[in-house]
């Protein structure tokens, strides 16, 4: 457990609790035995529960692991009450961690935070936290520009994996982040009638703070979407042109062929065969037919 304290607040955060965490926030709190059982494991969906004096919480953010190349689901779980302000979460957040050292170590941060209450420091840590949603969509814009580039440099084939890795992170994205909309509604409401309509503001701003990653990713997906299209096309065209020039080859090299096995025959008499230079003359007559059909299929545009 680490604890930050100024005049106005406390926080407590942990990380990976422990019985001992627990036992802590029973005999500290009293909170109800439901919230402590759901702290005790993750929780599947983000949620705001309303209780006599207290909010509880839980909210999934997206984080992206450079190792596997995916964007994974983060749970903070929080328990807001007038004077104090509890975050568990089960797994390594760098945003929340960094937010905290921020508040612990700056002294500005410090003196920002000595005259605010726990759900002002929620609405701060919410904030930064969308804000790093907001950053970490970079990553995904530089992806695209590199398949645009890709795409339209003539390495369509070999980035076919590549736009299958980019589409699971969006998609990644979305599941986590969607789910927080009604979450961060419920949140303005819940927030106002318990902690005062002075509040409400700050947590109706994250609606908005919401909508500007919500819009980006969004734009992202149909830019990416509409890649895939590109590339699908272009690769398309391409089996659609060597489909074709295998088309061709094949109606030049039959008749060829066909003559080559009517002149191969053993019969009595064959024409041309035994006259004098009977070789060239097929093997010429040959090549007058496959000049002809090349000019046949070049006024047809087939070539």
């Amino acid at each position: 457990m680490e604890t930050l304290k100024t005049e106005t607040l406390t926080w407590h955060h942990f990380q990976n609790p422990v019985k001992a965490d627990f036992d802590f926030l029973r005999e500290k709190f009293n909170f109800h035995d439901l919230i402590l059982g759901e702290l005790m494991k993750p929780t599947l969906r983000p949620k705001v529960d309303r209780y006599d004096h207290y909010l509880y919480l839980v909210l999934h953010f997206p984080i992206f692991d450079e190792k596997t190349r995916n964007t994974t689901s983060r749970e903070i779980d929080c328990i807001v009450t007038p004077q104090e302000l509890i975050t568990v979460t089960y797994e390594d957040i760098p945003p929340l961690s960094d937010f905290f050292k921020k508040c612990s170590l700056d002294d500005h941060c410090k003196e920002l935070y000595s005259s605010k209450t726990p759900a002002h420091l929620l609405y701060y840590l919410i904030r930064e936290l969308l804000h790093f949603s907001m950053r970490e969509l970079d990553h995904i814009q530089t992806n695209i520009t590199q398949l645009e580039e890709h795409i339209f440099g003539g390495k369509e084939r070999e980035i076919i994996h590549e736009i299958l890795v980019f589409r699971r992170d969006v998609l990644n994205f979305r599941r986590t982040l969607k789910p927080q909309h009604i979450t961060i509604n419920s949140l303005a409401e819940e927030s106002g009638e318990l902690f005062g309509k002075n509040i409400k503001p700050f947590f109706d701003e994250l609606k908005g703070e919401y909508l500007k990653v919500w819009d980006l990713l969004e734009n992202h997906r149909e830019t990416l979407e509409a890649l895939y299209d590109t590339h699908q096309s272009l690769l398309n065209m391409h089996q659609n042109e060597i489909m074709k020039n295998l088309t061709v080859m094949a109606f030049i090299t039959f008749p060829l062929s066909l003559i080559a096995v009517i002149f191969g025959m053993t019969t009595l008499w064959t024409p041309i065969v035994g006259m004098k230079y009977d070789f060239w003359i097929i093997v010429g007559g040959m090549a007058i037919l496959t000049l002809i059909m090349l000019m046949f299929f070049k006024k047809k545009k087939w070539l």
